[in-house]
């Protein structure tokens, strides 16, 4: 009897631990896999949603492009809980009508998505991302802002 139940927990064991162990890659992306560490790029708009959710803080953002058109982006931050650590942003710090600025790294396949680097936010104040990737400040009299271009 005791054989049966050692061995049966001892293949439940094993086999949550294969579970735990064969998927954690399959959760989470790296930062260069998905983003352009070599782009930067400025783009500003209205905000239409606002995650503060781990493990990626989300904005969604209703964006005017060169051409007049309407187009949504989507940007990440970091986790909700490095702003709240921080007490750099929290759960109100932006809703849906907000007018935002932001620099980031485009996203390698998606158009209209970016991992964020600066936020302007609406009274002025600036978030800086600490991304390792991050090589100047944020410029705001900067022409590629204005254009949504390049600003490397």
């Amino acid at each position: 009897m005791r054989n049966g139940v050692s061995g049966k927990l001892l293949a439940t064991l094993s086999s949550l631990i294969v579970l735990m162990v064969s998927n954690p890659g399959h959760a989470h992306h790296g930062f260069t896999n998905h983003f352009d560490p070599d782009q930067e790029r400025a783009i500003e708009g209205i905000v239409t949603k606002f995650e503060f959710i781990n493990p990626h803080v989300k904005i969604y953002l209703r964006v005017q492009s060169q051409d007049g058109q309407t187009d949504s982006w989507v940007v990440e931050t970091s986790g909700s809980s490095g702003f709240l650590r921080n007490g750099r942003m929290s759960h109100d710090s932006l809703k849906a009508g907000d007018h935002i600025r932001i620099v980031g790294h485009p996203a390698r396949v998606s158009e209209h998505e970016m991992r964020a680097n600066h936020i302007v936010l609406p009274n002025g104040d600036e978030l800086r991302m600490n991304n390792p990737y991050t090589t100047f400040p944020f410029q705001q009299n900067n022409a590629g802002a204005e254009s949504g271009e390049t600003t490397r």
